[in-house]
């Protein structure tokens, strides 16, 4: 759809926190401006978006949640069949009743757009969906002012040689290990050879960890072989360094880190969790063999 004569508020949670929404947020917002258009931001984290929201004269909404909160409130003030919500793997946490009301709110909106073409089957018939990309290319001029918030430690690490990246909002268990294979990461260090890990924790709190990841943690930084980065920082300029990006996860989306390493030109390891890009090399979720073998066949 066309918005170069539309106002378009770009509605959503804006950084920090930097994750895969978030970005997409700020990058289409400053997509928009650049095209043209006249856009304005919504920022959900402001205590004071309801009220923005109220004055808003936008022609459209582009809404990047399906938060039921946030999906009333545009319906209270009569804004949904303005609104483009976007599905950005949201839906899956909907079921039963919370469903039913969901979908009571969508089936008023303008349109929804999904990630990936699974979630379409989640919305009835008379509910318009399109796919669409959730990756919008970086803007490289904003290298430098990235590079600046890294820490020297990460600086020189990145300039050392081969290395592979994971990348975690935090620890998040999930049955035997984590959400973003923080464990099995630091795993590949003991079991594959003149190999080291850029380890991307936003939230790293060891406290919320098991002792003894910690513990390994900690004696990899030592030896030089792991590099903790930590904070709310974007992680594209790394891929520039020709690192092997990791994607390690039971479940995702199409996964932005994904996208930005392959833009950039680097290798991505993934599980077969979720339909990957065509430039993946995938590794069956859950074996820990077989992960360390591809591991080792892409750096060969």
């Amino acid at each position: 759809m066309s918005v170069k004569n539309l106002k378009v508020s770009v509605a959503g949670r804006y950084p920090p926190p930097v994750g895969g929404v978030s970005i997409y947020v700020s990058r289409r917002l400053s997509l928009l401006k650049a095209q043209g258009a006249a856009v304005e931001k919504l920022d959900f984290s402001d205590r004071f978006f309801p009220f923005d929201l109220f004055r808003s004269e936008a022609d459209m909404y582009e809404v990047n949640s399906l938060n039921l909160l946030v999906v009333f409130v545009f319906f209270i003030f009569g804004k949904l069949s303005r609104c483009i919500f976007i599905d950005h793997n949201a839906s899956r946490h909907y079921v039963g009743f919370k469903k039913k009301v969901l979908l009571f709110f969508i089936k008023r909106a303008f349109k929804v757009y999904v990630v990936k073409p699974e979630l379409k089957k989640f919305y009835p018939d008379g509910v318009t969906v399109d796919v669409v990309s959730p990756f919008i290319v970086p803007d490289e001029n904003e290298l430098n002012s990235i590079l600046s918030s890294y820490s020297q430690e990460v600086l020189d690490f990145i300039e050392e040689g081969v290395f592979v990246v994971n990348s975690a909002w935090k620890f998040i268990p999930y049955n035997e290990t984590d959400v973003y294979g923080i464990h099995d990461s630091v795993e590949l260090l003991k079991r594959v050879d003149d190999v080291k890990l850029l380890l991307a924790v936003a939230d790293y709190n060891p406290a919320d960890m098991p002792a003894s990841l910690v513990s390994d943690i900690e004696r990899f930084v030592k030896e030089g072989k792991l590099c903790l980065f930590t904070g709310q920082k974007q992680l594209w300029p790394v891929f520039r360094k020709g690192a092997i990006c990791l994607r390690l996860t039971p479940y995702d989306g199409d996964s932005v880190c994904v996208r930005e390493a392959i833009h950039f030109g680097c290798k991505v390891l993934a599980s077969d969790a979720a339909p990957r890009p065509s430039d993946c090399f995938i590794y069956p979720y859950g074996n820990f063999e077989q992960l360390k073998t591809k591991l080792k066949e892409m750096l060969e």
